[in-house]
């Protein structure tokens, strides 16, 4: 046996030359097994964004294939999608075009573009519509809307007179005396005492009623200082014959309870009493009303119609 271990006895240098072997075949395979790592190829990140976005694209569509029979340019995610919404969401009330805010045109579901037609068409002239025919005259009014809103165009007979017939010229001035229910923010802040706030406050209170009867409903305007009013009252007129009226046998319970005079719960007795008499033929009815006392049909008369 001795022998035999004998015969396989390495030489130092033999042992040495082994030793050399195996040291460069185990390099040889961390090698072979680091070189893929290091030599993986840079991955552009504007490149993954964008096949992202090419999958994306593709399974939407595949999703919502488009149909062959309609072109794609005739739909329009924002012009139908948002006008049909906005129709849905109407609601439908008695209003001047002359003097409607943008917010009251757009409660109507007037696209928004049609909206902006409006008040860049009237611009500051009160009687830029003499009846309601004129808006016919808007090409981005679509004829469906024109006809839907048609009923509830309400513009008074003398619109078209100039609103400088009716601004008082009973002793001169050095600042023009203010129509209230033609004025725009910028003709209110004219006036000292009036600053872009209040401006805004009271041009939005006298769209919410409908528009002023009497100067002394400026006292109504949340915080307006009363010294303030008492320095102005004799700077305002007002043009009555420019207050837009509800019409009792049209409106609904939202158009009615809107008015700062009216409210919800008035509103609703009022149509409960519509319903049970059919139609109101004459104003005076409004007193058999429950909740209405003569204060307030003297208050809320001069705003209401029955045509």
């Amino acid at each position: 046996m001795q022998q035999i271990f004998d015969d396989f006895h390495l030489t130092r240098k033999t042992r040495a030359g082994a030793l050399a072997l195996l040291i460069i075949l185990i390099l040889l395979v961390l090698v072979w097994r680091i070189m893929p790592v290091i030599t993986k190829p840079k991955v552009d990140k504007d490149e993954i964004a964008l096949q992202k976005a090419w999958s994306e694209f593709q399974e939407k569509h595949i999703d919502t294939p488009v149909s062959k029979s309609e072109p794609a340019y005739a739909r329009s995610d924002t012009d139908e999608g948002a006008s049909s919404s906005a129709t849905q969401q109407a609601e439908l009330f008695p209003f001047n075009p002359n003097t409607a805010s943008e917010a009251d045109l757009l409660k109507l579901g007037l696209p928004k573009h049609t909206v902006n037609t409006i008040l860049k068409y009237r611009g500051k002239n009160p009687t830029a519509f003499k009846k309601k025919e004129d808006l016919q005259k808007l090409y981005t009014l679509r004829k469906e809307d024109y006809e839907r809103i048609a009923p509830y165009i309400s513009i008074p007979e003398n619109a078209n007179v100039p609103v400088e017939n009716y601004i008082s010229r009973s002793a001169p001035q050095k600042i023009a005396a203010v129509e209230l229910n033609t004025a725009n923010p910028e003709q209110l802040m004219s006036l000292r005492g009036i600053g872009p706030a209040y401006s805004k406050r009271i041009v939005n209170f006298r769209d919410a009623l409908g528009g002023f009867l009497k100067v002394e409903q400026l006292k109504e305007v949340y915080g307006f200082p009363d010294s303030t009013y008492q320095q102005l009252k004799d700077k305002f007129t007002i043009n009555s014959s420019l207050v837009r009226k509800i019409n009792l046998n049209i409106a609904d319970e939202n158009s009615l309870g809107r008015h700062p005079y009216i409210g919800k719960k008035l509103a609703v007795a009022i149509i409960k009493f519509r319903n049970d008499i059919g139609q109101f033929s004459d104003l005076e009815q409004l007193r058999q009303v429950p909740l209405i006392n003569e204060e307030k049909y003297r208050k809320i008369a001069p705003y209401l119609s029955t045509h």
